[in-house]
């Protein structure tokens, strides 16, 4: 009996042996099935080789040339997406093209370039300065001008190379064509549920890189070749360092001077100074202002009459009086008063006790005479007018001084069209050199005025066009 039961137990255990055999290979044969199967969907999905991945991503930087085109350059084969037609000026438009009117239309076909959303969002936010370039207007899209240069910088598909930074992540390396600072970069793609996307499109890309290259730290101002002609030229170059301003105080027998109107002047010029002191250092710059006082200031007076109200006809009349008085010049006046004396930058202050609107006359050396006014100096009108449209306050005085240094007037009066005066309103309305407030502090100094003035070294290139001639 328990020989025979043995013998049973022997029996049952070896069939269950084979039977977890079996069961064990059917199981590994599922699970090898499944894997092969799951490795064929992915292999369909997302290419595993470094060819197919090259292949991938060249067809994503082609999409990604296009949206760059439509969304930065507003083209499309070559044409632009909105109707300009019309009116000088600014306007929304909307996009022309059947396929992206629709606002939701663009998303989808930029959901199969990036890898989400906000990949491309920043495309929405474009420009730096002023409303988005491209925008959602119930539903539909519409564009907004701002005249910037195009981006024109290509990627060298031919030179397109991928490399496994992680399972998810390829590194997409390439030759860049007509850029003006790099020649070859690289930036992720990124395998998602849908297929492979770039974590962000290459024109964002040359942005970031420009941000880290510091650009602004990697030419000199005075080096910069778009320069004009009126920027670092005269006794007042680069507003910055120490800067010395020589008041001189002209009457005629209309206009005497009195110890109280002298005292209000140099409270407003004192403020003017600061605030300049001050936009400076926002700039990351250093600028101390400098004047003479009541006591050290010059103190002339004429027989002629002096011109008031809008005397921009008439600047000649100064020159008289310094000839009169034998400095021979305005330059050898100023030659006179700096003697002896190491400032960075030198600047006359014409001071006129009566009402009129006050002017620069900067160095530009395009003029055949520019030698002639190689001393920079500003006629400023002192009236306490409050009712008087060009009553004195320390915000015109700032003004005037920027223009020495090579500042422009943001209003373009010499202009045919309006585009530049409209882009101004919409990117820095309350720019010093566009809107004069009574209170200063209720005014700034745009990116670019800061470069005219040398606070900074480059321009952005959406503000180039200001930099043209008018």
């Amino acid at each position: 009996m328990v020989f025979a039961l043995k013998k049973h137990i022997s029996v049952l255990l070896a069939c269950a042996a084979l039977l977890g055999l079996l069961g064990s290979c059917t199981i590994t044969r599922v699970h090898k099935d499944s894997a092969e199967i799951s490795a064929g969907a992915a292999a369909a999905h997302h290419p595993k080789t470094d060819e197919d991945l090259n292949a991938v991503a060249a067809a994503l930087i082609a999409k990604d040339m296009w949206a760059i085109d439509f969304l930065v350059n507003l083209k499309m084969d070559g044409k632009y997406i909105y109707d300009s037609t019309g009116e000088p000026g600014l306007s929304y438009y909307p996009v022309n093209t059947p396929d992206y009117a629709d606002f939701d239309n663009l998303c989808a076909e930029l959901d199969t370039i990036y890898c989400s959303p906000g990949s491309y969002s920043r495309f929405f936010a474009y420009p730096i300065f002023g409303d988005p370039q491209v925008f959602d207007l119930y539903g539909e899209t519409y564009v907004y001008p701002h005249y910037i240069t195009d981006f024109e910088a290509k990627i060298d598909t031919g030179s397109i190379k991928t490399s496994e930074l992680a399972p998810d992540t390829v590194s997409v390396s390439f030759d860049i064509l007509n850029h003006d600072f790099f020649t070859d970069g690289s930036m992720p793609m990124i395998k998602t549920a849908e297929g492979w996307r770039l974590e962000k499109s290459f024109f964002f890309h040359c942005a970031g890189r420009l941000d880290l290259l510091d650009v602004e730290n990697a030419v000199l101002w005075e080096d910069n070749p778009i320069l004009a002609p009126d920027q670092n030229a005269g006794s007042a170059k680069r507003f910055t360092g120490e800067c010395m301003f020589y008041n001189i105080f002209v009457e005629d027998d209309a206009s005497p001077w009195d110890d109280d109107a002298i005292s209000e002047l140099y409270e407003l010029q004192n403020e003017a100074f600061r605030y300049l002191e001050i936009q400076a250092e926002l700039f990351g710059h250093e600028l101390r202002c400098y004047a003479t006082g009541a006591d050290s200031s010059l103190y002339l007076a004429t027989d002629m009459h002096i011109p008031e109200q809008d005397a921009t006809s008439d600047t000649y009349w100064f020159d008289l009086m310094v000839m009169e008085a034998g400095y021979g010049s305005v330059n050898g006046l100023l030659e006179a008063l700096s003697e002896g004396q190491a400032y960075d930058n030198y600047g006359i202050i014409v001071n006129v006790n009566k009402q009129g609107r006050s002017y620069a006359i900067p160095c530009n050396p395009v003029f055949y005479d520019h030698g002639d006014y190689y001393a920079e100096r500003t006629v400023v009108y002192y009236s306490t007018d409050t009712d008087y449209e060009y009553v004195l306050c320390s915000a015109t005085v700032a003004h005037e001084l920027l223009h020495l240094f090579g500042a422009t007037d943001l209003y373009y009066p010499y202009d045919g069209e309006d585009i530049r005066k409209q882009l101004v309103i919409q990117y820095f309305p309350f720019e010093l050199m566009h809107y004069v407030p009574h209170y200063v502090y209720s005014a700034t100094v745009s990116a670019y005025t800061a470069f005219r003035v040398g606070w900074r070294n480059t321009l952005p290139e959406q503000l180039m066009m200001f930099q043209a001639e008018g």
